[in-house]
């Protein structure tokens, strides 16, 4: 009986931590409230709100816009299937594309994690 119930305790804890892994949020939830875009970027911030509005457009598909945090800085994504250049949609906190800082697209989308979501929605 006392194998059983170890086993079964055993199977409980591994089960429990397995669900954290792969998790693309694992960012710390300071980084949420301190980043360059914590405080309504898409309301607040010029040149996102142009971005926005570029990607509202009828017809323009599915968009998915979220802030990522890689290699301790912060980025705006505006992620859309259909666009031809997704680097081009990737910002710093300057509003400078990452194909204009020289970060590779697939370096960024592998080693970048997710900070919080901002919008998804169809147009």
């Amino acid at each position: 009986m006392r194998r059983i119930t170890l086993l079964l305790a055993l199977a409980v804890a591994l089960i429990s931590t397995a669900e954290k892994c792969g998790s693309t949020s694992e960012v710390n939830p300071e980084m949420e409230k301190k980043g360059c875009f914590s405080d309504s970027p898409l309301e607040k911030i010029s040149w996102a709100k142009d971005q926005l509005q570029y990607f509202q457009k009828p017809k323009s598909g599915p968009l998915r816009v979220a802030t990522y945090s890689y290699k301790g800085e912060d980025f705006l994504a505006f992620e859309n299937a259909f666009v031809s250049s997704p680097m081009s949609y990737i910002f710093d906190c300057s509003g400078i594309s990452i194909g204009k800082r020289g970060i590779n697209y697939n370096v960024f989308t592998s080693e970048a994690k997710e900070v919080k979501l901002l919008l998804e929605d169809k147009y």
